[in-house]
């Protein structure tokens, strides 16, 4: 993938005037703009100037690889290796990371050995990210602030976020979001998730949705998290939001429970 540019004429417009000749600053201001896909599948390999500028380091800060369609129309094994010309493009400066359905453990090793600067990753629908390879990545980024997981189910247990939140001191946004575990296959490893949340001390946003956490473990929460700000409880359905609990929850400022006749 890092092959040279194709033998092209170099960009032109109407008037004659060679883009090809563009500043190395002026063609990373406008790549910039771009997102890691649009650079990787067309603007980088237009010509040797404007590949040269593809593979300057500030570009790949932040590789949003989540949101983009062709993430739903390309093979995984396509985009993994379009991944892993943009971490090595980064240089070890890779913040940002967001992976949707084609993230492996492989993919997320190659990552931590090359990111230790990576302070907030979201995966959704990873269902080849396991344990060990999670893991092995959070142990590896100590600077983490932000971190998503979405309706990744071999990602989660209770020793699993402990880890994340002892290996991670810096973590302050937490999102955990679950199938719905009245239907999950996997509810049963689930029970008591909940409290290796606890162990994330600096949080200030948890947001959980279809979390089997019960009104005991979210107190667990709240006394593991003092500096909780905002907490988003979205059908969770063993929480019953009664006096009590919302009392226990009087400091948070943007407070979001399920509904108090809503019991499971």
């Amino acid at each position: 993938m890092e092959a040279g540019p194709p033998c092209e004429p170099a960009p032109t417009v109407a008037n004659g005037r060679d883009w090809s000749e563009l500043s190395l600053d002026a063609l990373v201001l406008v790549f910039g703009r771009l997102g890691p896909v649009e650079i990787l599948m067309g603007s980088g390999l237009v010509c040797r100037s404007w590949l040269q500028a593809a593979k300057e380091p500030e570009l790949w800060a932040s590789l949003d690889m989540a949101s983009h369609r062709a993430v739903e129309e390309m093979g995984g094994d396509v985009l993994r290796g379009m991944a892993r010309v943009a971490v090595g493009r980064s240089r070890g400066r890779l913040e940002v990371f967001s992976g949707k359905h084609f993230v492996t453990d492989d993919l997320l090793n190659y990552i931590s050995g090359r990111s230790a600067c990576l302070r907030s990753l979201s995966l959704v629908s990873c269902p080849e990210v396991t344990n060990k390879g999670f893991t092995d990545l959070v142990t590896n980024a100590p600077k983490l602030e932000d971190l998503s997981l979405e309706l990744c189910p071999n990602v989660g247990g209770r020793h699993v976020l402990e880890c994340a939140g002892r290996a991670c001191p810096r973590l302050a946004r937490f999102r955990l979001r679950r199938e719905c575990f009245r239907f999950s296959l996997n509810y049963s490893r689930r029970t008591a998730e909940a409290l290796g949340i606890a162990a994330m001390t600096g949080l200030r946003s948890l947001t959980l949705v279809s979390s089997n956490i019960s009104n005991d473990e979210l107190v667990a929460v709240l006394d593991g998290c003092p500096r909780l700000e905002s907490l988003c409880l979205r059908d969770c359905y063993k929480v019953i939001a009664d006096g009590s609990l919302r009392a226990r929850c009087a400091g948070i400022r943007a407070l979001t429970l399920p509904v108090p006749d809503r019991v499971w």
